[in-house]
């Protein structure tokens, strides 16, 4: 009896152990391939070298004067989640939405000085890492004159598309990720499997053709007038081209490079080159990244596969045992025979 109770609880303990790796494997941890509110991503910087550039300055007089300029460009984009608003999220989105404050510092590599600040809102989906529909998307792109800036109007932009976050199994597609040139989502394809600082990624790849870019009248009216004085209307062209490595599992970005070109182009006279650098980033930065990569990669292997593969294993061993002991029979009565031989009557000699 202590033998089939001893049996019983070992196939219940192998069982149980089955059925915990199972739900590990395609119940809990798939469930958990989400982006938890608290992550605080860690500051971004790329860098270009030889870069052009048109920068405003003020001058000691107080006027504002536009040139292009050459040198080193660093551009630190800081995040700040905002778990309040992502809490007070209802409908579609609550639950399934991080609410991100973007800041972006784009500063002269030689003495500091700054080229372009802006700042953003966006609410990303927790799972694909794309922007989703939400009425305080905003972004600013702030101003020389601090007094002209009017700050980050919920509702003046649509961010669409991966940004900052792929998706967590991220595939081998083609997604579509935001270009803040143009205002909008372009397609992003998928080049090759590469491994990239030790880990093993897909690299994707963006190409934007020469286009007009959509910048406000006044603006382009402002450059023309500092640029190219003799010219009435004119216009401003783009190209840019983006490479990216991503650790598919996390869909982290742990590798990037970014090429821009913008030109005036006024109705008279030549060309005028506003912009012209490529970016990456910094070593500081692809540490960081590299680091936050490899912490989730390592946790959804541990919880995905390596303990549910542990606990299948056991969950085997004891229900097989479980059997086996059941089945067993007690040690004497295995040699014990079924019933005692009868002694042979003896003949008794007579006398």
């Amino acid at each position: 009896m202590k033998r089939r109770i001893a049996g019983a609880a070992l196939f219940g303990l192998g069982l149980l152990s089955l059925i915990v790796a199972a739900a590990l494997a395609w119940v809990i941890v798939p469930a958990q391939k989400q982006v938890p509110y608290d992550l605080q991503p860690p500051d971004v910087v790329v860098e270009a070298s030889n870069a052009t550039f048109a920068q405003a300055t003020t001058l000691p007089d107080g006027e504002v004067e536009v040139a292009v300029q050459q040198g080193g460009l660093r551009n630190q984009t800081g995040i700040k989640p905002d778990y309040q608003a992502a809490a007070d999220l209802t409908g579609d989105l609550a639950g399934k939405t991080l609410i991100w404050n973007v800041y972006q510092a784009t500063d002269r590599v030689e003495d500091g000085s700054p080229v372009n600040r802006a700042e953003s809102r966006i609410a990303l989906d927790r799972v694909s890492g794309a922007a989703v529909p939400w009425s305080g998307q905003c972004h600013n792109d702030m101003k020389e004159v601090k007094t002209e800036n009017v700050g980050c109007i919920p509702g003046n932009v649509n961010f669409t598309g991966q940004l900052y976050l792929f998706p967590f199994d991220t595939e081998k597609k083609t997604y579509q990720y935001w270009d803040s040139g143009l205002g909008a989502a372009l397609p992003m394809g998928f080049a090759a499997e590469e491994e990239y600082n030790g880990l093993p990624t897909y690299r994707f790849q963006q190409d934007v053709p020469s286009q007009t870019m959509p910048m406000d009248a006044e603006l382009v009216e402002g450059l023309l007038g500092f640029l190219a004085p003799g010219a009435h209307s004119g216009s401003v062209s783009y190209q840019a081209s983006r490479t990216i490595w991503v650790e598919p599992q996390t869909g982290a970005i742990i590798g990037y490079q970014e090429k821009q070109h913008r030109e005036l182009v006024p109705d008279v006279g030549t060309p005028v080159v506003l912009f012209d650098a490529s970016f990456q980033y910094d070593e500081k930065t692809k540490a960081a990244v590299l680091a936050e990569a490899e912490h989730g990669r390592n946790l959804l292997n541990m919880l995905g596969l390596y303990v549910p593969i542990g606990l299948a294993v056991l969950g085997l061993i004891l229900v097989v045992l479980g059997v086996v002991v059941a089945r067993r029979k007690p040690r004497g009565e295995e040699h014990q025979p079924a019933h005692a031989a009868e002694p042979e009557p003896t003949a008794v000699p007579h006398a």
